[in-house]
């Protein structure tokens, strides 16, 4: 009997541990309201970026173009 009291109050003691330690780790996860905010700003970055691309071979062709009029003449 008195094993098993012990074999209970042993896992009791490691449970409360493992119990503890998710509790403070939960700490750092992010939560649904990180996760949509992190969801906007990325939505932002990629319109950004994609308005800086075309923005860039815009100015590219427009280039490319004056140059072969530049040079034909």
């Amino acid at each position: 009997m008195a094993s098993e009291a012990n074999i209970e109050s042993q896992v009791t003691v490691a449970l409360d541990k493992r119990i503890s330690t998710i509790e403070t780790e939960r700490k750092h996860l992010a939560t649904k309201a990180d996760m949509s905010g992190l969801e906007t700003r990325m939505i932002k970055w990629l319109i950004a970026t994609q308005l800086a691309v075309i923005g860039f071979l815009l100015s590219t062709q427009l280039a490319l173009a004056a140059l072969v009029v530049h040079l034909n003449q």
